[in-house]
């Protein structure tokens, strides 16, 4: 069962292959997908200017569907993996990939082709996902001689006034608070926690995970409490009265919102090798606005508290609420480091 968080990373392994096999005649490049089959490739993948990791992709095998990725690697000390199937446009049906739509002839520098890409907005807080598709556009920007070859540059915007509407989202909630320190001020009744966890209790672990400090306890509520989609028991590791305990507790998958996404304008800008047909690099811009609506007449029902974070704090306290995700600095960015 792949985590939340596995769609994220699906879009960046994927990348690495992104223009595998681009061949030159006398009427442009010819792209299309064509790794190498048991070729492996190695990549770092950054998150703005907080999160880094590496991992790898390797191409397993080929059949008339396409290209069958297996991808893995380390994410908080905690193994990930997972696989997909590329076509040779590069295509995925995969919400978290990069769908690339490769058009059916050669192109030259300045030739624009379009279509549509899978695309999704949070999935970890969306029960059951339906499919979402945006119309999606790219541009062959330049070619030119790099270090080490003949290096390509390719533009895709996505963009959509409405790209969904009326996605309902869902959180996980055990009705607790903490402090910084990870001692509980508040248990609040109607939650399965209430007579188990107790006011002055520290939480130092989550689901046999220690917390060494109160952002990685902050990282792991959300994971493993606030996505619906995780185990709904949930082991506390506590302190008390100078004693370890471990608590299971059942958590509760709460309706918080309908969701609308607007104004969607993402782009996604990569630099490859031509000859090896390997991406060098990859950088995305992200920008929407979110309008976010209480299923009932009542507020926002945010309940849990770690230490002045919740996933969906915001929102407290409101029957409606509007924002804006992303800015105009790069939200995303990988490099492929090795490939053998």
């Amino acid at each position: 069962m792949f985590k939340g968080k596995l769609l994220l990373f699906v879009a960046v392994f994927a990348m690495v292959y992104l223009l595998a096999g681009c061949q030159r005649d006398e009427e442009g490049f010819l792209l299309r997908y064509t790794p190498r089959v048991g070729g492996a490739y190695r990549y770092q993948f950054k998150i703005g200017n907080f999160m880094e990791t590496t991992g790898e992709m390797q191409v397993l095998s080929e059949d008339e569907n396409g290209y069958q990725i297996q991808f893995s690697g380390m994410h908080r000390n905690e193994l990930f993996s997972g696989s997909l199937i590329v076509s040779d446009r590069h295509n995925s049906s995969d919400p978290g990939y990069i769908s690339l739509n490769f058009p059916d002839d050669p192109v030259l520098p300045g030739a624009e082709w379009g279509g549509e890409v899978p695309w999704y907005f949070e999935n970890y807080y969306v029960l059951d996902p339906t499919e979402i598709r945006v119309p999606a556009s790219y541009e062959l920007l330049k070619v030119e001689q790099g270090e080490n070859g003949t290096y390509a540059v390719i533009e895709q915007k996505v963009e959509a006034e409405v790209a969904v509407d009326r996605l309902v989202f869902h959180v996980g909630q055990v009705g607790v608070r903490w402090d910084r320190e990870g001692r509980i001020t508040d248990v609040h009744p109607g939650y399965d926690a209430f007579g188990k966890l107790q006011v002055g209790d520290v939480v130092v672990g989550i689901n046999g995970q220690r917390a060494g400090t109160t952002g990685e306890l902050r990282s792991l509520a959300e994971e493993h409490i606030q996505h619906p989609k995780e185990s709904k028991t949930v082991a506390f590791t506590i302190l008390r009265d100078g004693n370890e305990y471990d608590v299971d507790v059942e958590k509760s998958i709460d309706k918080l919102a309908a969701v609308k996404v607007y104004n969607l304008r993402n782009m996604l800008t990569i630099t490859y090798d031509v000859e090896r047909g390997l991406l060098l690099s990859a950088e995305a811009v992200i920008n929407h606005d979110v309008a976010f609506t209480s299923p009932t007449t009542e507020t926002f029902l945010v309940v849990d508290d770690y230490d002045g974070f919740s996933k969906f704090g915001y929102l407290k306290g409101h029957t409606a609420y509007q924002t804006h995700y992303g800015s105009d600095e790069v939200a995303w960015s990988m490099s492929l480091f090795s490939d053998e």
